[in-house]
């Protein structure tokens, strides 16, 4: 018997040694991404980070080259700075890199990482994004809201118009204001997400922005400043260090969470309420969704209805915000750009003037380009939402563990001489004729299975926007300085310096302005 276990374990060795060898011989050709020497204990690298996050990273990429690899204290992370790179990621590697990231701020402020945005690939997050596309987020449904989204947008107007009126002495003229952009634009957006979700809106008094606004507008500068991804070194200490919670980071994390779900809580209470009585449910997100809680509660109970409430509230407040604050700053630089926007808008609505609606944005093409250039210049997520490898893969042959943390920076791959003309000066007139995006990546919405799907409401929404403010202005900077173009940082793409700007109510339109209801 010992002879014989004694040959099987002969004959075992001699089989296995191949395949150990070539096993070994595997894990030597493995090649790591590069990526900066000196990693500090607890912290890693990101002692070496200075804000904006999205600029310190393309500095590290040139130095480093289009994949590097960090460490974000414990967590390994795999940058991506090349279209090349990021196709393989978001497309021939598309299921791998589908999850996201599990970080402690997803925990707290994405409901345990149970937002649409935050949740991890499979049957939950397949869920989640399925109600939003078919029930809030279809072409029909967005449709359906423009007449709130023109409406806010003409709100917005008419209380600009005033305060200029009010500036000129009241005498019905119009007359020269000046305005901080950044405040009025978010009051217009967030009016029209509250109209979308519960039939709605947050005015102020003529010409002020109301007391909702300014806290809703707190919280979510907040949450955007806090949210996971690389934009808080507090995601990446050691839970101990977490427990400790020195500067309180936690503490605010956890009161933002307790605020925003009474404030969404009382939202769907409200609507339900009003459905029990027997009032139909109104065509607004919190309706349709009570719609289908009635019909089957465990598909869509009210945390799903939260967390989809929140992340369309924030997202889509913030970056509309965002990308319509940064075309004016463009437009307001580059005059000749505006004034050719303003003559197609004045060509496309004709006589007699009214003002734009939601079904002439398919027809404004170089406003379209407008947007677009922004986009390419600015994207909404600099650095995308992070993704995280669900399996090992190699991507532009370095090998990438399961596991590792994804940063695609889109802000970079934009700005890429290897794929634009003139990469950083503002021309609109690079995306007319169908050129946008041939042999170059343009994802300001993201891509593969994790693409942003509000893309249309998005349009829509900033179309309107911007649209309605260069059709009923004459507008100028303050001062003979350009505007000041400095990006802030967070998860989304902030000014720095919030827009300042001269306006004057157009004479074309004041009879509209004077008497919108």
């Amino acid at each position: 018997m010992d002879t014989l276990n004694a040959i099987a374990v002969v004959i075992a060795v001699l089989l296995l040694a191949p395949l150990l060898a070539l096993a070994s011989r595997r894990r030597a050709r493995r090649r790591n991404p590069p990526g900066p020497s000196v990693a500090l204990p607890i912290i890693g690298h990101l002692h070496l980070f200075k804000k904006p996050l999205h600029r310190t990273l393309a500095r590290l990429a040139a130095r480093h080259g289009a994949v590097f690899q960090l460490r974000f204290g414990s967590r390994r992370v795999a940058v991506v700075s090349s279209a090349r790179a990021a196709e393989e990621c978001l497309s021939t590697h598309d299921v791998a890199f589908a999850n996201r990231p599990r970080l402690p701020s997803g925990g707290i402020l994405s409901y345990d990482w149970t937002t649409m945005g935050t949740a991890s690939y499979g049957p939950y997050w397949r869920h989640a994004r399925r109600i939003a596309v078919t029930e809030i987020l279809s072409v029909l449904r967005v449709h359906q809201f423009a007449d709130v989204h023109e409406r806010e947008a003409r709100a917005t107007a008419r209380g600009l118009y005033h305060r200029a009126a009010a500036a000129a002495g009241g005498d019905g003229g119009g007359g020269r204001a000046r305005v901080e952009l950044k405040s009025r634009l978010f009051e217009l957006l967030m009016n029209a997400m509250m109209g979308m979700m519960c039939a709605r809106s947050g005015d102020g008094e003529e010409g002020e922005v109301s007391e909702e606004a300014r806290w809703f507008r707190e919280m979510v500068e907040e949450t955007m400043e806090l949210s996971g991804g690389a934009s808080t070194v507090w995601d990446f200490l050691p839970a101990w260090a977490r427990w400790l919670d020195f500067g309180g980071v936690g503490r605010r994390m956890w009161r933002l969470r307790e605020g925003r779900t009474r404030f969404l809580q009382g939202l769907i209470d409200g609507q339900r309420k009003e459905m029990e009585k027997g009032v139909p449910a109104r065509r607004t997100m919190i309706g349709v969704l009570l719609t289908l809680q009635n019909e089957d509660p465990d598909a869509c109970p009210d945390h799903l209805i939260r967390t989809l409430c929140i992340s369309s509230l924030e997202a889509g407040t913030s970056t509309s915000v965002d990308t319509v604050e940064w075309a004016m700053s463009l437009l307001l630089n580059n005059p000749v750009v505006l004034k050719k926007a303003r003559e197609e808008i004045d060509s496309c609505i004709g006589q007699p003037v009214r003002l734009i609606e939601a079904t002439d944005l398919p027809k404004l093409h170089y406003l379209r380009c407008i947007i677009m250039e922004t986009f390419r210049l600015y994207p909404p997520a600099p650095l995308l939402v992070p993704h995280e490898s669900s399996t090992d893969c190699t991507v532009d042959g370095f090998h990438i563990p399961k596991g590792t943390m994804l940063l695609v920076n889109t802000f970079a791959i934009h700005r890429d001489p290897e794929l634009w003309d003139e990469p950083e000066r503002f021309i609109p007139e690079r995306f007319e004729n169908g050129k946008s995006t041939e042999g170059k990546m343009f994802i300001p919405f993201g891509m593969g299975r994790r693409r942003c799907p509000a893309e249309h409401l998005g349009m829509q929404m900033v179309g309107l926007a911007l649209g309605t403010m260069i059709q009923c202005f004459d507008w100028e900077r303050v001062g003979d300085d350009l505007v000041d173009m400095a990006e802030g940082s967070g998860l989304t793409l902030p000014k720095e310096v919030p827009l300042e700007a001269l306006y004057e109510p157009r004479a074309s339109v004041i009879h509209l302005l004077s008497g919108i209801q």
